[in-house]
This record gives C-alpha cells, sequence and structure tokens, in this order.
C-alpha cells in the first residue's frame, strides 16, 4: 500500500470509529487534546500523523492501536451514522424499558455490530447454519445496545429479557430469569420460498417470502425483532451479514403465537410468531436498510407505512 494510500485508509478508519461513537470532530480533538484541524486532516489522510498521535486517537476511542490498521473490505455498504445514509431512521420511535432507547442508539448499535463482523474471518459463516449465525449476531448487538444504554446484557444465559438495567447486576438468578423490566431481542433470516437454495455469502432478499421471530414461550409481550441479511462489505465474492431492518411491539400477547413446537432430539420447545404479531410488529418499524428494495420488501410482508 503507498504511503497516501495508507494515510487516507487509516484517516477513513478513524472518521468512522469516531462517528459511531456519536462524536463530532470538535469534541474529538478536544478529547485528543490536538487541534480539530489537525483531527480533520488525519480523517483526510492529509496528514502524516505520528504513532504517539495515533495511540492517543485510539485510546480516545477506548480501542486497541491496531484496529486502525485492521485490512476491512472496501466497503459496499458506507457507515455514515451522522449522516443517517445507512438506515433509514424512524425518528418517532422511543421506549422506556428500564432505560431509554431511541432509533438513532438501534441504529448506532447495528453500524458497530457489521464492524465487529467484519473483523471476523468470513470463514466462520462459511461454517453455521443461520440459526447460529443469528445468535451471533444477536449478541454482537445485544452487547452494543447495552452499552449505549447504560446497561447490561442479562449475566445469566437463560435470562429474561435480554438486556436489564444497570441495578439488575445485584439480582438473583432465579430474578433473573423472569426480570420485571428490560429488552428481549430476537433475529431472523427469513424464510425462504420452496425449492429455493441460498448461499451463505449470498443476498437472500430476493428469495424471501415471509419473516417471522421464534420464542420458547408465548406470553412474550414485548420484542425488538432483527432482520439479518447478507447485504455487507464483499470478500472474494461473498457478502457479509449485516442487521437489516429492525421492529419493536409491546402489545403482543399470547394470541400472537403459534403452537408450542414438541421437543425433539436436541431442539428445545419454540413457537413461531403469527401473523397478527407480525402486523403489529411492522407498525412499530425502527431502522431499515435504507436501500429500495429492502424497504419494499419489508413494506409488503409487514403492511406498514414509512414517511
Amino acid at each position: 500500500m503507498s504511503d497516501s494510500k495508507l494515510l487516507k485508509f487509516v484517516g477513513n478508519h478513524i472518521r468512522n470509529f469516531r462517528q459511531l461513537q456519536g462524536l463530532s470532530q470538535e469534541n474529538f480533538a478536544f478529547m485528543c487534546d490536538l487541534d480539530r484541524t489537525y483531527i480533520s486532516d488525519i480523517e483526510r489522510g492529509k496528514r502524516n500523523v505520528s504513532l504517539i498521535n495515533l495511540d492517543i486517537i485510539a485510546t480516545a476511542l477506548k480501542m486497541p492501536l491496531y484496529k486502525l490498521f485492521l485490512n476491512l473490505p472496501n466497503k459496499d455498504l458506507k457507515l455514515d451514522f451522522e449522516s443517517q445514509k445507512t438506515y433509514k431512521i424512524n425518528n418517532c420511535f422511543q421506549i422506556d424499558c428500564g432505560f431509554s432507547l431511541n432509533a438513532k442508539d438501534i441504529a448506532h448499535s447495528a453500524l458497530i455490530t457489521s464492524i465487529q463482523l467484519e473483523e471476523l474471518p468470513f470463514s466462520l459463516f462459511d461454517n453455521i447454519d443461520l440459526k447460529s449465525l443469528s445468535g451471533i449476531i444477536g449478541a454482537f448487538f445485544i452487547s452494543n445496545l447495552a452499552d449505549k444504554a447504560n446497561a447490561i446484557v442479562n449475566p445469566i444465559e437463560k435470562g429474561h429479557p435480554d438486556i436489564i438495567p444497570i441495578y439488575g447486576k445485584d439480582a438473583t438468578e432465579k430474578e433473573l430469569r423472569h426480570f420485571p423490566v428490560g429488552l428481549e431481542i430476537k433475529c431472523t433470516a427469513g424464510n425462504l420460498k420452496t425449492n429455493s437454495i441460498s448461499n451463505i455469502g449470498e443476498q437472500r432478499l430476493n428469495n424471501i417470502t415471509s419473516l417471522t421471530w421464534q420464542a420458547h414461550h408465548r406470553e412474550v409481550t414485548s420484542l425488538m425483532g432483527l432482520v439479518i441479511d447478507f447485504s455487507g462489505s464483499i470478500i472474494n465474492g461473498k457478502k457479509y451479514p449485516i442487521i437489516t431492518g429492525a421492529f419493536y411491539s409491546n402489545e403482543l400477547n399470547v394470541n400472537d403465537w403459534g403452537k408450542i413446537s414438541r421437543i425433539t432430539g436436541r431442539n428445545t420447545k419454540v413457537t413461531g410468531m403469527l401473523v397478527s404479531g407480525k402486523k403489529k410488529m411492522g407498525k412499530g418499524w425502527i431502522i431499515l436498510l435504507n436501500k429500495k428494495d429492502y424497504i419494499l420488501k419489508y413494506k409488503s410482508i409487514f403492511k406498514f407505512n414509512t414517511h
């Protein structure tokens, strides 16, 4: 890599990480005790920054220095949080579930999740199924959103809900299994047309006929549902998985969930959301990948309007 390309490469990383943390250039320069013009030159690849100042910048970003040099793939998806280009955002979305959240918090956490996924070798995705993939993406997102909300991930594996207020760290295991406030989050990659095949790294959108989320019991009344697809950065002809939509409802009831499946082999009992529940989720759309085909598909499936 030439000197000029290296400077632009590192500068782009610094700008993206700064924006993902919601920091203005001026505030970030103040945190680093550096001049704003100096930071601007670095981000534009116009300044041959010293290693000492790079370490100061990485510290301000709360990340190890090496991450500024990660050889991430060329971006097919531009991570630009401040201009909100990556996601269409429902600015009316605002909830308090023991901690406050708005649509920008959800977009912020989804973008950070995208960066984290791209730090993983693609061979990992080649060797896991969609259920495991949904679990990995959900775990990243839940952790990122908990940090953003100044909350915590439920400390026990079978705890409900997934994110709880920070005072929940002192709760007992019994209390954590059914904590009274918080946010439950589920992921789906969607159901495909009959006889259609979707390989890892290939966009699924055109072959998706429906989107549903599953739960382990029918008493789930509040849920944030994420949708994932292979629509991120491209590496060796394959696309990284990203979050392409997020929906929410706190009006679900037992009639919005199907019958509990039987337990067979290693599978645990699950129930799938019915059409009535999906309509409620659609009305509570939070973010949508800002690409026309995704917006039209999700509007068609969930029967909602955007402004």
